[in-house]
C-alpha cells in the first residue's frame, strides 16, 4: 500500500491544463507559420539547384517533424500524446497532416472569395500556422479547448464545403 502512495506522489501534476494546452498550440502554430517563411525565394532555390528538388523536400519535412516533435517534447503536459516518445510521434504527424488538410481547404475558401495568394503568398503560412495550432488544441489536455478546436475545426470545413458548393 505504500508502494501506491509513493508511485502516485512522483506521477508528473499538471496544474493548469488549460493554459498549458493554449501555450502548445501558440507554440506549435507560431513555429509552423515561421518556418516555412521564406522558403520560396532567396538562396533556397539555389541549392534546390545544387542538391536537387527531392532531397530538399525531403530535408524540409524531416525538419519540420523533428522540431514539432521537439516542441512536443518541450511542452509535453500541454496533451496526453506528448508525454511519451512513442504518442508524441503520432501526434507530431497528426498535427502536420491535419494541418497539410485545414490548410488546403482554407486555401479554397480564400480562392472562392476572390483572394489571391499568389500575390499574398505569406497569408498561406499564417494559415498552416492556424491549421496545425486548432489541431494540437483539438488533440490537447483540456476539455475547453479540445471541445473549441473541433468547432473551429467544424466550422471551417463546413463554410469551405457551402463556398465551394455555391460556386
Amino acid at each position: 500500500m505504500a508502494e501506491r502512495s509513493t508511485a502516485r506522489s512522483t506521477a508528473p501534476r499538471v496544474v493548469n491544463s488549460g493554459r498549458l494546452a493554449v501555450g502548445q498550440m501558440v507554440v506549435v502554430g507560431t513555429a509552423a507559420a515561421l518556418f516555412l517563411r521564406d522558403t520560396t525565394n532567396g538562396g533556397w532555390v539555389m541549392l534546390v539547384f545544387l542538391v536537387g528538388v527531392h532531397a530538399m523536400l525531403l530535408a524540409g519535412v524531416v525538419a519540420l517533424l523533428a522540431v514539432t516533435y521537439l516542441l512536443g517534447t518541450l511542452t509535453r503536459y500541454g496533451s496526453r500524446l506528448t508525454e511519451r516518445p512513442g504518442p508524441r510521434f503520432g501526434w507530431t504527424l497528426l498535427v502536420w497532416v491535419g494541418g497539410a488538410a485545414l490548410v488546403r481547404y482554407g486555401r479554397t475558401a480564400l480562392g472562392h472569395l476572390g483572394f489571391d495568394l499568389d500575390r499574398h503568398a505569406e497569408v498561406g503560412h499564417w494559415l498552416l500556422g492556424l491549421g496545425a495550432a486548432l489541431v494540437v488544441g483539438a488533440f490537447s489536455r483540456s476539455r475547453p479547448v479540445r471541445v473549441a478546436s473541433a468547432a473551429l475545426i467544424a466550422v471551417f470545413v463546413v463554410g469551405t464545403a457551402a463556398l465551394r458548393a455555391i460556386d
